[in-house]
């Protein structure tokens, strides 16, 4: 086999990976959008940003393997590792991650609470300290004078 026709293959398996791995990345931010309500605004941004950035990542992959040129097979290449990858693990991954990210919110949830009292507790005392040192400033502060007398 010559190593036109190796290089090439390489090419194709490295544009098939990257479109799996596009189409996973995309899994969470539905994953995301499962797990948490999103408005239309913020929905709008995330894709956005998202393709924005898959973009800039296949063509610096086109450019970095084929000089820039596009080539019907890389192109066929990510179009195979994107359906491959949604068909099979897709569905799991995405199941996973929902649980996973619900998981996460129920936690933060929990806690909430417990943190707000402790924040209340600490900006209490910080306004105790405050006016203790206040006052022991202005003290120490009347002190002089009358010393100075």
């Amino acid at each position: 086999m010559s190593s036109v026709i190796r290089q090439e293959t390489a090419v194709f398996l490295f544009f098939t990976l990257h479109g799996a791995l596009l189409t996973m990345s995309y899994d969470v931010l539905r994953a995301l959008r499962r797990s948490a309500r999103h408005s239309l605004l913020l929905l709008s941004l995330e894709d956005f940003l998202f393709w924005m950035a898959a973009g800039f990542q296949t063509f610096y992959l086109a450019f970095r393997e084929s000089d820039g040129a596009i080539r019907g097979y890389a192109v066929v290449g990510m179009l195979l590792g994107s359906v491959l990858y949604h068909v099979t693990l897709s569905p799991v991954i995405v199941k996973l991650l929902s649980a996973l990210f619900r998981c996460f919110a129920g936690a933060w949830r929990m806690m909430r609470r417990p943190c707000r009292v402790l924040r209340k507790f600490v900006q209490k005392n910080c306004k105790n300290c405050k006016k203790r040192i206040e006052i022991a400033r202005k003290k120490v502060y009347n002190d002089k004078d009358k010393y100075a007398s």
